[in-house]
């Protein structure tokens, strides 16, 4: 019964967002320059910085959820400093990059081609270095699946590699019977937000600022949280949070007025591609040899409840050059412990 009126919302909500392509939403890291470019049928922005001297390469950031480009900002002045060029896109579905209506653009396939047709443009011929936090580390750990000739070596930050959840995999055993067998119990969360129902709560602006307020950490006088792995947001204590204290006041704002531009569909979309994902891998899967050959860097946030150390600790099998730097921070360990991870950065990229 309830189908139709839900089929109704998420088309007009789709619409609106579809609107926004042509908005300007707000936020840009200082030293950077925006700039428009077509891949995959889509507009991507991206954000540029470059170094005052010739660049000794590029490095290409991919964010996560909810996000944009301007999760960099720590990181991007300072790779600049150690003389690389740096492009942050906003990912689809984010900022002021197109959305879209059809899932399938975000499978981590598609967006890995249309990451392969933005380098094509702007650094042929190029080997680079890839960096990404939370769902860009799932598609960074994709294209480097898929196009590792274009790579020098890639890290992650948050998010680990590990199968079933990411990778190639002969069978196909869907994210409810990973948390119910105990795989993935931290991953319940992803139950609720691949939900359609979801977009429409959390539809309006300050439905939004709530979303975000839960998500980056704000507590409530008793310390209890909005946001939990085995349940995802916890409606009834949202209201209830103090504000957060993960970003600065500015910053917040700037993340409600981005984010609330398009609306979270569009990021909520990352999380129903996983079908999607697995049939595209299930060749490699049937060939049996698949393992990472560019090196990789991978910083795990010791503190973040949603990803724990199993997740990770036998990561290392499927790369034949694998770092492993952790940093005692949450999930958003490149905000929270900039300088750390900023350091691990530069001692890593000084060897390749």
């Amino acid at each position: 019964m309830h189908v139709p009126r839900l089929f109704s919302w998420l088309t007009l909500a789709c619409a609106t967002a579809l609107a926004a392509n042509n908005e300007t939403a707000p936020g840009i890291i200082p030293g950077t320059t925006g700039q428009y470019i077509a891949a995959g049928g889509h507009r991507y922005y991206y954000l540029e910085a470059n170094p005052v001297n010739a660049s000794l390469g590029t490095i290409l950031l991919f964010h996560g959820f909810p996000d944009f480009s301007y999760a960099w900002r720590y990181q991007v002045p300072f790779l600049t400093s150690l003389g690389y060029r740096v492009i942050a896109p906003d990912m689809l579905g984010y900022g002021n990059t197109d959305t879209s209506c059809d899932v399938s653009d975000f499978a981590l396939k598609k967006m890995s081609t249309d990451m392969v047709e933005v380098l094509d443009q702007i650094a042929p011929g190029e080997k680079i270095i890839i960096g990404a936090h939370d769902w860009g580390a799932g598609l960074a750990y994709s294209f480097a699946m898929w196009y590792p000739e274009y790579l020098k070596a890639f890290f992650t930050i948050s998010i680990p590699y590990t199968r079933p959840w990411l990778g190639p995999s002969l069978e196909w055993i869907d994210m409810l019977d990973l948390v119910q067998n105990h795989t993935y119990p931290t991953m319940a969360y992803q139950l609720q937000w691949r939900d359609p129902a979801v977009n429409r709560n959390f539809s309006t602006k300050s439905q939004v600022r709530s979303f975000l307020n839960a998500g980056f950490g704000g507590l409530t006088e008793d310390g209890r949280g909005g946001l939990s792995p085995f349940e995802g947001m916890q409606y009834d204590i949202i209201p209830l949070l103090r504000n957060q204290t993960l970003v600065n006041p500015e910053d917040f704002e700037i993340y409600v007025e981005n984010i609330n531009q398009k609306g979270m569909s569009g990021g909520f979309n990352w999380y129903r591609t996983r079908r999607m994902n697995w049939e595209d891998e299930l060749p490699l899967a049937k060939r049996g040899d698949f393992k990472y050959r560019t090196p990789h860097l991978f910083i795990p946030a010791t503190n973040d409840s949603f990803m724990p150390p199993e997740l990770y600790t036998n990561m290392g099998q499927y790369f034949e050059s694998e770092t492993v730097e952790p940093v005692e921070a949450g999930h958003w360990a490149m905000w929270e412990k900039p300088d750390q991870v900023n350091e691990i950065l530069r001692r890593w990229i000084a060897q390749l």
